[in-house]
């Protein structure tokens, strides 16, 4: 459409600025029409047409979103060289997305180019290269990032969040809680996310009481739980057992505004088929569908594994096939899943077409299928073949 649009305006005798080329080359970027916006970029050169700052800053965002790291530090190089002057917010585009990939190294260089070109690197750069730090769980680095904004007096809420985030996600809760504990005495309020963050931190360090007080906390201090901060708790008290509890949570999501999803749906449904309460575990399976919501491939396999582990092979199967109905085809896991409910329970005929239907399709033999058919149909010369022949060169176990 927008390149239409300019055809038509040159088309009308009405040549295009500077600024229309801008603006329809940061629409392309954001219909991540990238490549487009590029050619578009080069024809706008090509007639004499010298782009500015925000022409190369939404190239650079665009390259960055589709992960065009060479290309997006070309366009900056060729900025510089040009003699337009990139501003803090093209440095940062850069500098975040390199960042959010792992490459720290690579934005340290975009924030010296930065620093030399008399840009100084502001709260959203140190952030950026904080949250890079954490994601590469190096939380020593992020720290001194960390202590030299407080130091520089940048730091904001929003920094306490991410390296809490950092510290949780590397199970260094004691740390996160001290950062936490440390906010209001810096004028400082956290927010939903770092509750959540916080709430997931104490579940994986196996502190679930501590996870639950501090939800109650968050609920106390008038702040909203979004739809992750209950999957978390709802995650948690089905994995200790506790699905009296998990239910009145879920009935309590239900009351709110925030209806639950089907990442809700799944996680009670798991907890049931875990706790051998399949009728409960089925019911809410329908009620996904009562509620117009789209069980994932991973419902699918949840409810199919629980009906075969119960012998209810007819209606595990009579559910696999209604999956494409649903709108969700069945992947290699959901195949493994239904053929190992087969084989356990004497089925072999339903099982070899399964299997024949699982290679045709391209999908692998898990380990514990392979170990089945080796036992239960060691004659069946043309099944293991054709297992061998798909494990071969892979990291599949060998069924010979």
């Amino acid at each position: 459409m927008w390149l239409w649009l300019l055809k038509e305006m040159i088309e009308r005798g009405c040549e295009p600025d500077a600024v229309t080329y801008t603006a329809i080359i940061d629409a392309l970027c954001k219909d991540k029409l990238v490549a487009e916006a590029v050619n578009l970029f080069s024809h706008m050169k090509n007639k004499a047409i010298s782009p500015n700052v925000i022409t190369y800053t939404c190239l650079i965002h665009g390259l960055c979103n589709l992960g065009e790291w060479n290309q997006a530090r070309a366009l900056l190089k060729e900025m510089v060289g040009q003699n337009i002057s990139p501003d803090i917010f093209t440095f940062n585009i850069l500098i975040d997305s390199l960042c959010k990939e792992g490459l720290v190294s690579n934005a340290q260089s975009i924030i010296k180019i930065m620093i030399q070109a008399d840009v100084e690197p502001d709260v959203v750069t140190y952030n950026s290269l904080m949250d890079g730090y954490c994601r590469r769980s190096q939380m020593d680095k992020a720290r001194k990032i960390f202590d030299l904004m407080v130091q520089n007096g940048i730091v904001n809420a929003f920094s306490y969040g991410i390296l809490i985030n950092g510290y949780c996600k590397s199970k260094r809760i004691d740390e996160a809680m001290q950062l936490f504990d440390e906010m209001p005495q810096k004028g400082f309020l956290p927010d939903t996310f770092t509750y959540t963050t916080l709430i997931q931190g104490l579940w994986n360090a196996g502190k679930p009481r501590a996870a639950q007080e501090l939800f109650k906390n968050m609920c106390y201090h008038g702040y909203q739980p979004n739809i992750i901060t209950f999957s978390i708790l709802l995650d948690g008290l089905c994995k200790q057992g506790d699905l009296d509890e998990a239910l009145t949570l879920f009935e309590a999501m239900e009351r709110s505004q925030l209806k639950p999803n089907h990442v809700s749906y799944t996680i009670l449904i798991d907890g049931m088929c875990k706790a051998g309460k399949l009728h409960d575990a089925k019911e809410f399976f329908s009620r996904l569908f009562e509620k117009g919501l789209q069980p994932n491939v991973y419902t699918y396999g949840i409810i199919i594994k629980c009906l075969c582990i119960e012998g209810l092979l007819v209606e595990a199967y009579k559910v696999f096939r209604g999956m494409k109905d649903g709108g969700c085809s069945p992947n290699g896991c959901c195949y493994n899943v239904i053929i190992q409910g087969f084989l356990r329970h004497g089925d072999v005929p339903k099982a070899s077409q399964l299997i024949e239907e699982m290679i045709g399709k391209g999908f692998t033999a898990d380990a514990t299928t392979a170990k089945l058919v080796m036992h239960l149909l060691p004659n069946d010369d043309l099944i293991l073949r054709k297992l061998q022949n798909q494990t071969e060169g892979s990291k599949g176990v060998n069924v010979k």
